[in-house]
């Protein structure tokens, strides 16, 4: 089956657990603005092999069996879909430690060095008609997002987005819980942005 096949009939779907366990049930694999070998240049300029990495919404990509393969030791993968953890681990060497939570509320305090997001923030902005302004309930699901995700990090710790979105929609809700952002394009004949967000 091809990714066409995954399509929701409404945009607002792909905010529903439903929709993505009963993909995950059938798909694979499917890598959100391409895969890491794209951006593996750029995730290892910034991120120590020694890092405790969190991965969040990995959905059916690889990514955490491609930073393991990348000499990456701790990372621990998340979805609130049982399915796509189920998928993951069969194929996972055992060390991956996959967790089943929703990036809204995560418990994670001061846990890791890098928390990484690809296109699974993009999903909370499929309802919106326009990047200019969003709802009271887009803008809740994202700042609980990333109030978590910034709980989830050790004081030094980095926040990674990996996204389709031009920056300059995405860089005012970052600047509420970060002040250094440094924006990254990679891509060829379509491009996309590799933003790391510090303290």
């Amino acid at each position: 089956m091809s990714s066409t096949d995954f399509i929701p009939e409404e945009n607002e779907d792909y905010g529903n657990v439903e929709y993505w366990n009963s993909r995950f049930a059938i798909e694979e694999n499917y890598e959100w603005c391409k895969g890491y070998a794209s951006f593996q240049g750029l995730f290892n300029q910034y991120v120590p092999k020694t890092d405790k990495i969190l991965i969040v919404g990995n959905g059916s990509s690889n990514l955490p069996i491609d930073l393991y393969n990348d000499s990456y030791d701790s990372v621990v993968s998340m979805d609130y879909s049982d399915n796509s953890i189920k998928k993951l681990q069969e194929r996972s060497p055992p060390s991956i430690r996959y967790v089943c939570a929703d990036m809204r509320f995560m418990k994670f305090d001061e846990t890791f060095d890098t928390v990484i997001e690809k296109s699974t923030l993009d999903v909370l902005f499929t309802k919106e008609p326009s990047p200019w302004s969003i709802s009271e309930e887009t803008s809740l699901d994202l700042n609980n997002t990333l109030n978590s995700v910034k709980k989830s990090l050790n004081v030094n710790g980095k926040f990674i987005s990996v996204t389709f979105a031009e920056p300059f929609f995405r860089k005012k809700y970052y600047l509420n819980y970060w002040t250094n952002i440094n924006v990254e394009k990679f891509g060829d004949m379509f491009h996309y942005y590799f933003i790391v967000c510090k303290s």
